[in-house]
């Protein structure tokens, strides 16, 4: 079999981009670098055809991450930055760079055609907030590197890897019953979100084994709390024991109306959270939260986007991390 680039970089202790640069006598390669890799490549005998040749002189040692970087995302969704914290971490390890192109479901199709067709990266990282069905459709049939960073919420063939949600949704109900609570209310936002579904669905899966109902609070959007629906909620005779957040946003609004309505948390109402933002440690008091551990998720994404470098027929449809429930004085 003959020797490849992949079995120099591994047998020198580097990234393949670093191979590729060396063999073609890039100055971003130190010449000790260069010369090492080198006598690898000769002791290998290592001989690259000319796609192969091809191949390094494309080669950029760069990573795209596309994804769309709305106007206060970094308030609502900051778990986009602790993906990207981990997936850098493991790649500057790796002599790789990540660059961070920003788009929306609407331009990302033709961009990845154009970044495919002219090889503007060695692979790319989209988040599945700009994946539409024509993304996946061409996604499907192409060979070059990519990971879609969450499970789409169509049906399609794509490659993908997320945390999973629904186990998430299963631990908070188990834990909740464990501290000896009966009556839930989900406060999940808009009814159409498919991260609130998945957690709802574990939750009454751990609920219903017990017959014990939940509650269901949504509103307009994933942000906004319904407060006249919680303020009847809370108003019955048998209220609901603790409200269960789909995300600090919503957790912070009934923290805020909880408070309003003079009940004490946990004594009367207890509070708990997906979703473990800083801002859930500094309320008073802080909020148990259920973590889903975003920055391993993005190490985890990084090191299959360079394994699929290396195979581009490597697929994975995958779960990544596995929750854990913070415990905080508000349960």
């Amino acid at each position: 079999m003959a020797v490849t680039i992949y079995d120099v970089a591994e047998a020198a202790g580097v990234s393949i981009a670093t191979v590729s640069k060396a063999l073609n006598d890039s100055y971003t390669i130190p010449e000790t670098t260069k010369e090492a890799i080198r006598a690898t490549a000769e002791r290998l005998g290592y001989r690259p055809n000319a796609r192969a040749k091809n191949f390094a002189r494309q080669a950029s040692g760069t990573i795209l991450f596309l994804t769309d970087f709305y106007q206060n995302i970094a308030f609502e969704n900051p778990h986009m930055f602790e993906i990207i914290s981990g997936v850098t971490a493991y790649l500057d390890k790796k002599d790789y760079a990540l660059t961070l192109k920003p788009l929306t479901k609407q331009t990302a199709t033709r961009y990845v055609r154009d970044l495919i067709q002219q090889r503007q990266a060695d692979a790319f990282l989209l988040h599945a907030n700009i994946l539409s069905s024509e993304l996946a459709a061409m996604l499907s049939r192409v060979d070059f590197p990519y990971l879609v960073i969450g499970r789409p919420d169509f049906r399609c063939n794509v490659c993908w890897m997320d945390v999973n949600h629904e186990q998430a949704g299963q631990l908070a109900a188990n834990y909740l019953l464990d501290r000896g609570y009966r009556r839930l209310a989900f406060v999940m936002g808009s009814l159409d979100d498919p991260l609130s579904q998945s957690r709802l669905a574990g939750i009454r899966q751990v609920m219903e084994e017990e017959e014990l109902p939940v509650e269901v609070l949504s509103s307009d959007t994933p942000y906004t709390l319904d407060v006249s629906s919680l303020e009847q909620l809370l108003a019955r005779r048998e209220p609901p024991e603790v409200l269960v957040c789909n995300n600090n946003h919503l957790a912070l609004q009934c923290l805020q109306q909880v408070r309003r309505l003079g009940l004490e948390i946990p004594a009367q109402i207890a509070l708990i959270t997906f979703d473990n933002y800083p801002f859930s440690m500094l309320t008073e008091p802080a909020i148990t939260a259920v973590d889903l551990d975003m920055h391993e998720m993005g190490i985890n994404a990084a090191r299959f986007i360079l394994q699929r470098i290396r195979k581009p027929n490597l697929l994975t449809q995958s779960y990544c991390t596995t929750p854990a429930v913070l415990e905080r004085a508000s349960t």
